[in-house]
């Protein structure tokens, strides 16, 4: 059987998080070799007839899709959108739930529609009443960007006045940037995966923040997820082992997630990043299809947990589609 693996055109001076697709590229191909397929590779580019003539030429059975950045992550249903029409099979979701989900706005307000919590947020100009979002903790994120690209420290802000907020927001970048309720409690992680079964949800994450200083945020941002010398690297960590007095919400977290894969038309695997207020009251952050599947990935990682090895994993996905 032969696999192309198709992935990101790293940019003239890729960042850490771009060069990381590479090892992960290199990581799935490995896999896949190991198991007996015939693994090609091509990067991914908007010259769409020298690509197709390109997966002409191979001839692929299926195509691994690791396309992860592409001028901003609401553009990655370009990608799933022409395999589509050259009616190759694929791996990881469609073009309809990579659209939906990738825009952090869009999937806000789909999220509100079909009564999944979120946390309540603003755009860069005034359109509700934002006086909720005044005198506590906001976070200004990207729109259009993945892997904590653009969060740091000084991204959670607090506001004296609904004009303050609106005029940052305005000097971050018109259409760039939105600012949600920032929600002070824990950090979790919901991996789901299709296998010949059907669809399940694996042992859920939580992120820790360890000793962290009173004036450090605790969020899991670029630094956290990048900067292997910061303190925010060494003292995140992720866990699996939960009290018996976490169960309600454990189960409360896996029917949010299948919620969430139902509603932006999940397929292959995806993963779905949660905060739980101090009252318990979980919010979902944004849904992810087609996460990092490297060996040291949080999706990886819940898979190790129920047992199933990364090859394993990788085998999944490629006959999942």
């Amino acid at each position: 059987m032969r696999v192309l693996i198709v992935h990101d055109n790293l940019s003239e001076h890729p960042s850490t998080d771009e060069l990381d697709t590479l090892h992960e590229v290199d990581q799935v191909a490995d896999a896949l070799t190991a198991t007996g397929y015939l693994v090609s590779r091509c990067a991914f580019s908007l010259n769409f007839p020298l690509l197709e003539k390109k997966i002409e030429t191979i001839h692929p059975d299926v195509i691994f899709n690791l396309v992860e950045t592409l001028y901003g992550s609401t553009w990655l249903h370009i990608a799933t959108a022409f395999f589509e029409k050259l009616n190759i099979p694929f791996t990881g979701c469609g073009s309809r739930g990579m659209y939906l989900s990738s825009d952090k706005l869009l999937a806000k307000q789909l999220m509100k529609l079909a009564l999944i919590p979120t946390p309540a947020w603003i755009e860069n100009k005034k359109t509700d009443d934002i006086s909720h979002l005044i005198g506590g903790p906001v976070i200004v994120k990207p729109i259009a960007e993945e892997a904590s690209v653009g969060i740091t420290d000084d991204s959670v802000q607090t506001f004296k006045t609904e004009e303050a907020l609106l005029n940052f927001l305005r000097q971050k970048g018109e259409k760039t940037y939105f600012a949600e309720q920032f929600i002070e409690g824990r950090e979790f992680n919901i991996s789901v995966m299709m296998d010949t079964s059907g669809v399940k949800v694996l042992p859920p994450a939580e992120m820790q923040f360890l000793d962290y200083p009173k004036d450090k945020v605790h969020i899991a941002g670029y630094e956290a997820k990048w900067d292997e010398e910061s303190f925010a690297y060494t003292h995140t960590v992720r866990k699996f082992d939960f009290l018996e007095s976490d169960n309600d919400l454990i189960e409360q977290l896996k029917e949010i997630s299948l919620r969430c894969w139902n509603l932006f038309s999940g397929k292959g695997y995806a993963r779905v990043d949660f905060r739980v207020d101090k009252d318990g009251n979980p919010f979902v952050l944004e849904i992810n299809m087609n996460p990092c599947i490297s060996s040291d990935s949080g999706f990886s990682a819940a898979c190790a947990q129920s047992g199933i090895s990364y090859t394993s994993m990788i085998q999944n996905i490629v006959k999942g589609y």
